[in-house]
């Protein structure tokens, strides 16, 4: 188990995605989900933004605000959230994995290993609507245009996306997937430049 950075928002993509809730709702952005440090897509408070917008920010461009706006508007708060992130882990056999946040800042409990992140992975790729924002390399939603930080959809043959991730203590981290002849491979690497 080690730190894990920003291929959190996989989880916190995937919860979202089975809450119940649609991307065309409109969610109103809370003061405290506005400014969250790190990398953002620079939400303000008391504006509307689209779910799936709010989605394609945390993916592509790993907005950490995108990714408290998700959780705090389909979890109620971003605590119940959380919560269920960690039970949705547990669901998929995660063993060495618990969440402390949807964006993955470092924090205390809060850690994954390469073996669960693979599980993860394996879980997204079955749900359509994440696989498809994971692959999309660009995307204008409303006044927003996001770019994907996975260079492997622009650099590897048959790369199907997933998520980048990076903070200092965590190093780079990666959850990669590529699909050829009808196979798909998941790879993940943690603390690798």
């Amino acid at each position: 188990p080690r730190l894990i950075a920003s291929i959190t928002k996989l989880m916190t993509a995937l919860v979202a995605l089975e809450s119940g809730h649609v991307l065309e709702e409109e969610v109103t952005i809370s003061g405290e989900w506005a400014g969250a440090e790190g990398s953002s897509i620079y939400l303000r408070a008391g504006e509307r933004v689209s779910l799936e917008a709010l989605l394609y920010g945390m993916l592509l461009r790993s907005g950490n605000d995108a990714a408290l706006a998700v959780a705090g508007y389909c979890g109620g708060t971003v605590e119940r959230f959380v919560d269920r992130m960690n039970q949705k882990a547990q669901e998929l056999g995660m063993a060495d994995t618990h969440f402390a946040n949807p964006n993955g800042l470092n924090a205390e409990g809060h850690y994954s290993s390469a073996y669960d992140m693979a599980l993860l992975a394996q879980a997204c790729l079955k749900n359509d609507t994440l696989a498809q924002i994971v692959s999309t390399k660009s995307i204008t939603i409303g006044t927003r245009t996001f770019t994907n930080h996975n260079k492997l959809l622009w650099q590897y043959e048959g790369c199907i996306g997933l998520k980048t991730g990076y903070t200092e203590k965590a190093g780079r981290t990666l959850v990669s997937a590529a699909r050829r002849e009808g196979t798909a491979l998941i790879c993940v690497t943690l603390s690798d430049p």
